[in-house]
Order: structure tokens, then C-alpha cells, then sequence
């Protein structure tokens, strides 16, 4: 068994009872020292997958792919920031910030020499792996399963030698879209365990928000600069977009919040404006008319595996969905204009408030699928937009029957009761 490298320690995670130890839960098949649900989860998961506890081991990545991640990360040179105020608001020499990716990466880190030194020696270098396939349980790959704050204690880690930590981390979430793209986790020695850790971590990874937040703002305010001339000498309406779809500027119409990411020569429909096609400008794309615009008609086949075909300015296309992106679909249909907040959202889709982020993250991704058919603030098809769905039903001619979103059967799970229906 590895020893503990931190002098001082027994590397039993005994540090007065911290980490739910008096109440401990130990079996025979998996002796957890923890009640937790979260962690017993965990090691279930890392016990089933053989992992072995005297074997600390993180992958590591070689360093083109982490300067690769470093450069693709939201964060980016903004990790810089948190690395400073990191360095100005603790006085405590036995501490250490790390940030990781959305895949458990250590891509940036920050302490002392001295626990510089002490995290060489567990592998807590940049490029290393710190998911569950690679460390266990730790706080990192928790907030991995969890996408929340949360903080491990001694031996509620699965590896031995890292019996001798605590740890806290906490998930930084993209602000518009709701996707988690980081990690802060912080790290020491149990004999110095700081109650306030978790909080720490969480003040840091809303720094992380802020920092992707104020970042796009500046990246959508030099695209205007840059190349709003351009758009300046288009006759009629016009879009200016970054590379995911987000509008910087607009002529001659009531722009969206995004559309779906342009490419070029792409055409795509944009609700008030109609079939426009994307050509490059500097960093960003200018969508512009193809046609006059007219409404959108969009079916939602929902017989076999989901889709979604739209037609408007004489020219349709269509797009294979997940069967939870075409029940979001037929939720904001029966919204109406009314739309549905992403608290709602969760609540007739997982029956509970407690998945916001999960949901946002959905509608990021089914936005950049349908692009700009839907709208924000709270979630709605965009005006002109309507919505039909085709099912198993049967009706004279083709086969093919539209009904509204409230009576369509197509493959769902559960009775409508005048709500809504789960897909399976």
C-alpha cells in the first residue's frame, strides 16, 4: 500500500470526525466510509469497474493535447485571473487551486512551492486525469457525476494515496448556454482542513462564469468593430454571428438572441428575415436573405427514430433528433406563445426542479440543431414559426396525419393528463 507523503498525517482521513465517519456505513462488499449517497455511488461504480485502491495512477495527456484543450477551453487565458485571485485571497501555504476541463483534465494549477512539490508526487500535474476511470472517487470526478459542488474528506476517497487529502470542487457552467465546461477543485492536507473549502471553490468557479461571460462580450463587441462595415453596406435585413451562431449585430430586423452555427454557404432560416445564407467575415459569419421571407412551417415526425422537417422561401431541410430533444419540442409547442422557463422545463420533463442545468444544456444543444425555430427568455418557437406533427396514425392518402401537439401518441411513455408526455 502507498504511504502518505504529507508529514504530520496517519493518512486515515481522521481529523476529528470530519467527512461523516461516525456515521460510517461499512459492509462486507463495499466498505464505505461514508453514508453519502454520492460517494457510495462512486466507489460502487469504481469497485464494478476493478479499479484497484493501492494503485494511484492518473492517465496523462501528452502536452500538444493540453495546450489543444487550453486553447479550446471557454476559460482560456481568463484561467489567468482565477490563478491570481486565487494567489491574493488565501494566506494558507498548504493549499492548491486546479482547473480542470468539462473531461477531468487538469489544464491550469496554482500553490506554494512546497505543495507544488506534494502534488508532483500524487500526479496532480497539468494533463493528468482526474475522472473516475482514472483516480476513483475524488471531488472531481463527483462534480463530473454530479455537475454540483461538493467536497471529499480522507478516506472518502477510493485511492489510498490520497487518504491523507480533503478536496473540494465545484463546476463551472458556460453562461449561456448551461453547458459545464470547467472545474475548480481545490486540495490539501487533512490536518488543515478548511470547513469553508466547498465555498471557496464555488466563489472561484463563479469567477469562471463571469470571466466566459465577459470574454464573449468582448469577443462580440471586436466583431462588430471589425466587421460591422460590412454589414453596414447591406441593403435589407442581415445578421452578424460569431462561429456558434450567438448575433453581434443586426440590420433591418428584430434579431434573435443565436441561431444555429453557420457555415459556409449554409442556408438556414431565420425567423422574420426567412432562408439566409452564411458567408464569412473575419471571425464571424454574416447571414443574409435568400428569398422573401414567409412563415415557417416545421414537421415533427415522430414516427421511428425522431426528426424534423422545415419549409419556407420554397426550400425545406431536415435533421435526425434525440427522442428528449423532440419531447422538448412537443412541450413548447403546447406552450404556445407562452413559452416555458427552464425551470419548468425541468419539472415536466424529470418531475422536479433540481435539473436546470441539465435542461439548459439540452436547449443549447437542440438550438444549435434547429437554430433559430426557437427563441429564449423563456424558451418558445419563435414567431411565425408553426409546428405540425406527423404520427403512426393513419388518414387518407399518404398515410400521414398532423395533429396538435396535445393529442399526438407517437412514442411516448406517459399518459398526457392535459400536461405533457415523457418520450421513452
Amino acid at each position: 500500500m502507498r504511504q502518505s507523503i504529507l508529514a504530520g498525517t496517519d493518512g486515515t482521513g481522521g481529523a476529528g470526525g470530519i467527512g461523516d465517519q461516525r456515521a460510517a456505513e461499512i459492509t462486507v462488499d463495499l466498505p464505505v466510509p461514508s453514508t453519502r449517497a454520492e460517494v457510495v455511488a462512486s466507489w460502487q461504480r469504481v469497485v464494478d469497474a476493478g479499479a484497484d485502491a493501492d494503485n494511484h495512477a492518473p492517465a496523462h495527456l501528452s502536452a500538444p493535447d493540453v495546450s489543444d484543450r487550453r486553447r479550446d477551453n471557454p476559460l482560456g487565458e481568463s484561467a489567468q485571473r482565477l490563478q491570481r485571485v486565487f494567489v491574493e485571497a488565501t494566506d494558507d501555504s498548504d493549499l492548491m487551486m486546479g482547473v480542470f476541463d468539462a473531461d477531468g483534465v487538469l489544464l491550469w494549477r496554482g500553490g506554494t512551492p512546497r505543495w507544488l512539490t506534494v502534488a508532483d508526487d500524487l500526479e496532480l500535474v497539468e494533463g493528468s486525469r482526474w475522472d473516475e476511470e482514472s483516480t476513483a472517487t475524488t471531488a472531481v470526478s463527483l462534480v463530473m457525476s454530479d455537475h454540483r459542488a461538493t467536497r471529499l474528506v480522507g478516506s472518502e476517497h477510493y485511492n489510498s494515496a490520497l487518504h491523507a487529502l480533503y478536496c473540494a470542487a465545484a463546476p463551472i457552467h458556460h453562461p449561456r448556454t448551461g453547458a459545464m465546461t470547467g472545474i475548480v477543485g481545490l486540495a490539501g492536507p487533512i490536518g488543515s482542513f478548511q470547513p469553508s473549502s466547498t465555498a471557496f471553490a464555488v466563489s472561484m468557479a463563479a469567477l469562471g462564469e463571469h470571466e466566459i461571460a465577459a470574454a464573449h462580450t468582448r469577443s462580440l463587441a471586436d466583431l462588430r468593430k471589425n466587421a460591422g462595415a460590412r454589414l453596414a453596406g447591406i441593403r435589407g435585413p442581415a445578421l452578424l454571428v460569431d462561429s456558434d451562431g450567438w448575433v453581434a449585430d443586426s440590420r433591418g430586423c428584430t434579431a434573435p438572441d443565436a441561431v444555429g452555427a453557420p457555415a459556409e454557404g449554409m442556408h438556414q432560416f431565420v425567423p422574420g428575415i426567412g432562408a439566409c445564407v452564411a458567408s464569412a467575415v473575419g471571425r464571424g459569419w454574416l447571414l443574409r436573405p435568400v428569398g422573401p421571407a414567409s412563415p415557417i412551417v416545421a414537421e415533427l415526425d415522430l414516427r421511428g427514430e425522431p426528426s424534423l422537417t422545415v419549409a419556407g422561401d420554397g426550400d425545406e431541410w431536415r435533421t435526425v433528433l434525440t427522442r428528449r430533444h423532440a419531447q422538448i419540442l412537443l412541450l413548447l409547442a403546447e406552450a404556445s406563445e407562452s413559452g416555458l422557463t427552464s425551470a419548468r422545463l425541468s419539472r415536466l420533463i424529470f418531475g422536479d426542479t433540481g435539473h436546470v442545468v441539465t435542461v439548459r444544456a439540452e436547449m443549447s444543444r437542440l438550438r444549435r440543431a434547429v437554430g433559430a425555430l426557437l427563441t429564449s427568455r423563456p424558451y418558445r418557437l419563435a414567431p411565425g414559426v408553426t409546428l405540425h406533427i406527423a404520427t403512426e396514425s393513419t388518414a387518407a392518402g399518404d398515410g400521414r396525419r398532423f395533429v396538435s401537439p396535445a393529442d399526438a401518441p407517437g412514442p411516448l411513455d406517459t399518459d398526457h393528463g392535459g400536461k405533457h408526455r415523457r418520450l421513452a
